[in-house]
């Protein structure tokens, strides 16, 4: 006999809501049944068998367990405390009622310890019995409404815990949806989520076309084949258009389409299919599918965005490459011109037409700088700029760019201490690059320090890389312009630097050469106190042809 079989009855009066509890009395004493069914009977509610003896009760426990037994001690074939051994060793729970005249504090103590819940001794009058009988069957009620009450509780923990590893899966699955700008990816990892989240056989992704204002099927797949592009199959396109035109979800059969919204604005729909099992999709599925789709149209609207910003940037750069090298031609005329006249070419000039030229030259050469810069940052951005990389010696691109600042340091008293090992390795540059980077390094530096000031260049080895650093003793930065330091065209307005002429770009442009090369850039600065700029380059492994 398995457990189930010795359940209590009471059970079924719980889940199954009937109207009469089974009980079952046992005694070998008939004048005795007949008394306790007569007043069970009288009372109502109760279903009422009898059993003459120990081995007989246990029979007919076993075929149909009751709700309670009232069970007396002394009986022929089986005692009552055997049928409790019994009703024990099948682990039931069914609650007994002992009756006996020959009651003590050690039968007492004894029927307690086998299970029995009341206790009766011969003669007993029947209020006594009913206040067992009720008492029994309460605290069995009880009992079993709690069991019922932990188990919904536990079916209710499961369904959230199911539910917040789906709101978790569903929040990671949509994150990288939404990491993605470029469109392809976008849409091969859209449909990769589906089928992630949903149990569905095909996948139907489409979008809004802007000038006609039409859905088209941009991406179709089946689960069973991930890699390859299939037609949608009949009827996706139409569910789509009407998701999309009802802005909610819309099904039929084993088909389910969702509309992607922006806001209001609708800029494509989502589908899924279960046509081959013609298995319908739950509204369990269509939740976690609406739940994909406020991401997808996001990351949709975003991968749109970020292309338009992307043309306008290329068209911008574009722009500016033809303006700057439109800009070369008059100026080398106006410098031409200029060192002209300054050499006397076309006779003596009175020292303030002298002074007049000389600022002449001094703007021109500050127009061929921004202009460079210029030129620069487009091909940095439009991916034409082409790097010569070679091993080479950072010792010749820092004595380069020292040349061309040296002179204004000296002129201002800046002390400059160069303190790079003999014994440091060739790094992997472009030479013509690294000079640029030293060269705007130093002139910042020179730049914003004061006269008298100190200006440090160190070197040293870090694993695979050299690390380059350029520190002054000059106004420093706050943390708010350390925030914005290598956007493009940003000056502090700090009147100490406004003062100083510069074009903003010289530290956008030295951050993409170093990336541009494999390294990383760092700053370190602190208003009134000075600043250190760092940078790295790879070192060049002659085995590997670096």
């Amino acid at each position: 006999r398995n457990l189930p079989v010795m359940k209590s009855a009471l059970a079924w009066d719980i889940i199954g809501g009937m109207n009469e509890i089974p009980i079952l009395v046992v005694d070998d004493s008939a004048p005795v049944r007949e008394l306790v069914v007569k007043a069970l009977s009288d009372r109502g509610g109760f279903t009422l068998r009898e059993a003459a003896d120990g081995a007989e009760a246990v029979e007919m426990i076993l075929a149909d367990p009751p709700a309670l037994i009232l069970l007396d001690l002394e009986m022929p074939h089986l005692n009552g405390f055997q049928v409790l051994d019994t009703l024990r060793a099948q682990e039931s729970d069914i609650p007994v009622i002992l009756m006996t005249s020959h009651g003590s504090e050690a039968i007492a103590v004894e029927v307690f310890r086998k299970g029995v819940k009341d206790y009766l001794i011969k003669p007993f009058s029947l209020d006594e019995m009913y206040v067992a009988v009720d008492r029994a069957l309460t605290e069995v009620r009880l009992r079993q409404e709690k069991e019922a009450l932990n188990r919904h509780l536990a079916a209710t923990n499961q369904q959230l815990r199911r539910r917040v590893r789906e709101l978790d899966t569903l929040y990671k699955v949509g994150k990288s949806v939404t990491a993605l700008l470029a469109r392809e990816q976008l849409l091969d990892r859209i449909l990769d989520a589906v089928f992630f989240i949903i149990d569905a056989e095909e996948a139907t992704l489409m979008l809004m076309d802007e000038e006609s204002g039409l859905l088209r099927t941009e991406l179709h797949r089946r689960r069973s084949d991930r890699h390859a592009d299939y037609e949608a199959p009949a009827g996706a396109e139409e569910l789509g258009r009407r998701a999309a035109d009802k802005g909610d979800a819309t099904s039929t059969g084993a088909m389910l389409s969702i509309p992607l919204k922006v806001g209001r604005r609708v800029v494509g729909a989502l589908g899924v299919s279960n046509l081959g099992v013609g298995r319908p999709f739950t509204q369990h599925d269509r939740q976690l599918l609406m739940a994909l789709g406020d991401y997808a149209a996001i990351a949709i609207e975003n991968a749109r965005l970020y292309e338009g910003v992307q043309e306008a940037n290329r068209a911008k750069s574009e722009f500016v490459s033809v303006v700057a090298h439109e800009l070369r031609t008059p100026m080398t005329s106006i410098r031409g011109y200029a060192d002209l006249l300054l050499g006397g070419g076309v006779g003596p000039l009175t020292p303030q037409q002298e002074e007049f030229v000389r600022t002449i030259v001094r703007n021109v050469e500050r127009m061929q700088i921004l202009v460079s810069d210029l030129r620069d940052i487009s091909r940095m951005e439009t991916g034409q700029l082409r790097l010569e990389r070679e091993a080479v010696s950072l010792l010749e691109p820092l004595r380069l760019a020292l040349h061309s600042v040296k002179q204004q340091m000296e002129a201002h008293g800046q002390r400059l201490t160069i303190a790079v090992p003999d014994d440091l390795p060739l790094v992997y540059a472009d030479p013509a690059r690294l000079t640029q980077i030293f060269t705007n390094l130093l002139s910042n530096a020179h730049k914003y320090t004061p006269d008298g000031g100190q200006i440090t260049v160190r070197a040293e080895r870090e694993g695979g890389y050299v690390r380059c650093s350029v520190s002054d003793t000059g106004i420093g930065m706050s943390p708010e312009d350390l925030g914005r330091l290598f956007t493009k065209f940003f000056r502090s307005d700090d009147p100490a630097v406004r003062e100083k002429p510069g074009t903003g770009l010289g530290l956008c442009i030295f951050k993409n050469l170093v990336e541009l090369q494999g390294g990383t850039v760092s700053v370190d600065s602190a208003l009134g106190q000075g600043t250190t700029f760092s940078f790295t380059v790879p070192v060049a492994y002659r085995d590997t042809g670096r």
